[in-house]
């Protein structure tokens, strides 16, 4: 009975010390589509006149943006009262604008439950957003990279300016530093960015 036992422990120590078959790693699944249009926590929480200026948008430039310390910013430069636009602004193309909309399009880009008051906010990037007709009024989507936060401001004809709200996006830093980076490659304070 004993050399039974031991003969059926032998023989099961060397089946699992056989090899095994290789197995094919599976492929990551395919990465999401971009959205084209708000997800319904970015319908929620963004106002519909930011919606409509981005779903109208015929026009993106990205220009570098500083705070202006409380001085009066000059009116042609002007991002409200306090914010102006610094470094030769870029263009996106089409197919950088339609990424650009999906990841503000994406509920996945936002912490819409995180307080964004404690933040001393400075912008360092503009996404200016024109719809067809410059009259109607521009967008302004200001990125602090410090507080991880993005400011939308409205412009309206005749130099008024609307705030459209203030939004965690901690989750997109990385992207948003790499769109800054590729599309203001000249700009020092740009290309220092983490």
């Amino acid at each position: 009975m004993k050399r039974l036992f031991l003969l059926l422990v032998l023989v099961a120590c060397t089946a699992l010390a056989a090899p095994k078959k290789n197995k094919k790693p599976k492929a990551p699944p395919p990465p999401p589509p971009v959205p084209t249009a708000p997800m319904p926590k970015v319908k929620e929480n963004l106002s519909d006149a930011v919606q409509e200026l981005l779903a109208g948008s015929a026009k993106v430039v990205v220009w570098r943006v500083t705070d202006t310390g409380g001085l009066r910013p000059d009116p042609a430069r002007a991002i409200g009262t306090d914010f102006q636009r610094e470094a030769a602004g870029k263009e996106l193309t089409g197919e950088e604008l339609k990424a650009l909309k999906g990841l503000l399009y994406d509920d996945k880009s936002y912490r819409f439950a995180q307080d964004v008051s404690k933040c001393n906010f400075v912008p360092h990037l503009s996404f200016q957003v024109q719809g067809p007709d410059g009259s109607v009024g521009t967008l302004e989507a200001l990125v602090s990279f410090k507080c991880d936060q993005l400011f939308f401001f409205i412009g309206k004809p005749g130099g008024r300016w609307l705030p459209g709200g203030t939004f965690d996006v901690k989750p997109l830093h990385k992207k948003l530093v790499d769109v800054a980076k590729a599309t203001l490659p000249t700009d020092a304070a740009t290309q220092n960015l983490k």
